[in-house]
């Protein structure tokens, strides 16, 4: 019984906390300005014939997501989603392991906000110089 128990722990002493509470992915939800169908591309993976408002999982980590947004008649809008530290991380304490599990999952960090907006303009019209 007691290798059990001690097996147990083991286990959980190596784990990493945000990996397994977090994940590698978030879940955001992205709004806009306008309400026709549209085609995101986020970190360039295309989702099309989408609407709006639309929930998508963009991945953790330490570098910031971008999403360009297209829709017919419109300039493309683009966003940058900047990512922060997550606190689920802090339960790691001293396991150098589980840091560092986070840190090559990207669970340590997070979107800094679970909702965004993207602002599409009318498309500019050219002038003609005779």
């Amino acid at each position: 019984m007691k290798k059990i128990i001690y097996i147990v722990s083991s286990g959980f002493l190596l784990c990493s906390c945000a990996s397994i509470f977090s994940g590698s992915r978030k879940s955001i939800i992205i709004d806009s300005n306008v309400k026709e169908k549209s085609t995101l591309t986020i970190d360039g993976n295309k989702h099309k014939d989408i609407s709006f408002p639309y929930s998508v999982k963009v991945k953790r980590g330490f570098n910031s997501s971008v999403v360009k947004g297209e829709i017919d008649g419109y300039e493309p809008a683009m966003l940058h989603i900047e990512k922060t530290f997550n606190p689920v991380s802090i339960i790691n304490l001293g396991s150098i392991l589980g840091w560092g599990i986070d840190a090559a999952t990207g669970a340590m960090m997070k979107p800094e906000y679970n909702n965004y907006d993207l602002e599409f303009g009318p498309i500019k019209k050219q002038e003609k110089k005779d």
